[in-house]
């Protein structure tokens, strides 16, 4: 039987989740129990805990062996054969960045599904490393279909390119091998802590990549993708130190590249529903409730409202975007729903500010469109682009949309089609036609702005700019005049307070562009602003003179941000 004082804790390894199994007084008895335990080809892993009393009664646990390994071998295991790649590497550090940590966790996705493992601690543990360069061809077949993608199109030899992937590979198997040998501070605090020991430990140029070492060797105990992003999330909760943040956001968009995000959305009706979800977390916004993931998926939420992991934002914008490209059907049980699907991802897409992601968004919204219209070839998508077109909520939008994909690679492979939807925002006359009828005034002419302001920093030329924000220029110019905006604002029976403030802050408000609008607006507060003892009369009523001081100053700070000197 065990001491009650001290004893030596059996853990295993199944399904992800560490279990106790027994206790024993020996240390040596203890691990030649774990050691059976993994002989058994359904245990994933074993460990022994020596637990102790102190005097004071704390209790103390100390590992003193743990094992993890794949031990769920079902046969030979395929690439997955990506149709993209971000550009080669040219240095072995980039091999360790964010692009190919990205595209390892696509083309590697039917074996890290297997084993658990995050990109990161594949490069970073030399036992993991060695053990995906045995597994089948799959690393050959893996660096053969990158060096294809690379080198298509160039002069350059496929074969030349994946003998050079091959060197990279080797040269991080030395390197994860001589760290393998090293003792290096155990993840018991914080992250920082971890890296400010190894700052210690004199090697500054290798700091980073040791820390990384140092945290997959923690998370490898884990071989569930929650259990590794609740750890990942955790640290990152309690982490104040922006280089110690930066590399724990990095592994956090490697377990976002994982079946995980199904668990962290929860049950969607569809796949529109999903992508709609995956840009709500991105931005730390996804109803929780909905989740599957608990407080994991709560924690996360947090983090990406507060901008603390933008690497692993971009993983998730990545992830909707090729969900939106791809062959699945926004709504694979009823057929019928697909445009009104593809609808709502469209709404979700379009922001006060622009539509989402920008030439990416663009481009995927049309690759979408190219799957739902019969016909192929350059008339599918010439028809493809004006149906994405015609599903913006009005024209000033559809010339945001254009603007944006003109600058994608499908915008510069069909830059002609593209030229002849512009045609159609030309037609517009008033800012009626333009922008939604149902939209208030002010998001009216704030939405025409913003069309104004994409259309002027556009790839198109330069005559096709000015012809185009010259139309809205005009269009608003008139707006205002027909609909009396400025005078309604200079109402000559309100004080010259009201008056001045309500016509400066219309200025200053982003409603306009610089052009004759924007330029009528400033004549009428100009023509204010000389009137006759502007600053008495303004501060008329104001008793207090701090009060009346703070007020002037004010409202110069107000003249400043709406462009009066």
């Amino acid at each position: 039987m065990a001491s009650s004082s001290a004893n030596y804790e059996i853990q295993i390894l199944r399904d992800g989740r560490w279990s106790a199994q027994s206790y024993v007084d020996k240390q040596e008895t203890a691990i030649a129990a774990a050691k059976r335990y993994l002989m058994d080809h359904k245990c994933e892993g074993a460990k022994v805990i020596h637990n102790w009393s102190r005097p004071d009664g704390k209790i103390v646990e100390k590992e003193i062996f743990s094992e993890v390994r794949n031990s769920r071998d079902e046969g030979p295991v395929r690439i997955v054969e990506v149709d993209s790649a971000p550009p080669r590497c040219e240095a072995t550090q980039d091999y360790y960045g964010a692009a190919s940590r990205g595209l390892m966790n696509r083309i590697l996705r039917n074996y890290l599904e297997k084993v658990l493992v995050t990109p990161t601690e594949l490069l970073h543990n030399y036992r993991e490393l060695k053990r995906v360069q045995d597994k089948d061809m799959l690393v050959p077949s893996a660096v053969d279909r990158v060096a294809f993608l690379q080198t298509r199109g160039s002069q350059q030899d496929s074969r030349v390119r994946r003998d050079e992937i091959h060197k990279a590979i080797d040269a991080m198997s030395a390197r994860a091998r001589r760290a393998e040998g090293l003792k290096l501070p155990k993840l018991s605090g914080t992250f920082h802590q971890v890296i400010a020991a190894i700052d210690d430990l004199g090697e500054a140029e290798e700091t980073d990549y040791l820390a990384l070492v140092a945290l997959s060797r923690h998370l490898l105990d884990t071989r569930n993708w929650l259990g590794k992003l609740d750890r990942l999330c955790r640290l990152a909760q309690q982490e104040a130190h922006p280089r110690a943040l930066d590399l724990l956001d990095g592994v956090v968009a490697d377990v976002l590249g994982a079946n995980v995000v199904q668990e962290i959305l929860g049950w969607q009706p569809s796949l529109a529903s999903a992508i709609i979800h995956m840009i709500d977390l991105s931005e730390g916004n996804l109803p929780a409730e909905k989740s599957d993931a608990g407080p994991s998926a709560e924690l996360l939420n947090a983090l990406l409202k507060d901008d603390k992991l933008p690497a692993a934002k971009a993983a998730l914008v990545d992830r909707a975007l090729r969900q939106l490209k791809s062959a699945n059907a926004l709504y694979r049980t009823d057929p019928s729903k697909e445009r009104a699907a593809y609808a709502s991802v469209v709404e979700r897409m379009v922001t006060p500010s622009g539509l989402l992601f920008g030439p990416e968004g663009a481009e995927a919204l049309t690759l979408r469109q190219t799957r739902m219209v019969e016909e192929g070839g350059a008339t599918g998508r010439r028809v493809a682009l004006q149906a994405t077109y015609e599903a913006m909520p009005d024209k000033a939008f559809g010339l945001i949309y254009l603007c944006e994909l003109a600058r994608s690679d499908f915008g510069s492979d069909n830059a002609p089609d593209i030229m002849v939807q512009l045609d159609r925002v030309l037609e517009a006359t008033c800012l009626g036609e333009l922008c939604q009828r149902t939209l208030s005034a002010k998001d009216r002419m704030m939405r025409a702005t913003l069309a104004h302001h994409t259309v002027s920093q556009s790839v198109f030329p330069e005559a096709t700019r000015k012809r185009l924000a010259e139309l809205i220029d005009g269009i608003l110019e008139k707006y205002l005049v027909e609909e009396q905006v400025i005078e309604k604002l200079d109402h000559h029976e309100s004080a010259l307070r009201d008056r001045a403030m309500r016509l400066v802050q219309f200025a200053a408000a982003g409603v306009l562009p610089e052009g004759r609008a924007m330029a009528r607006a400033r004549q009428r507060i100009v023509a204010l602003l000389r009137s006759p003892n502007f600053d008495a009369h303004f501060i008329d009523g104001i008793s207090d003179p701090a009060k009346a001081q703070k007020a002037l100053r004010d409202f110069h700070q107000l003249l400043v941000r709406a462009g009066f000197g």
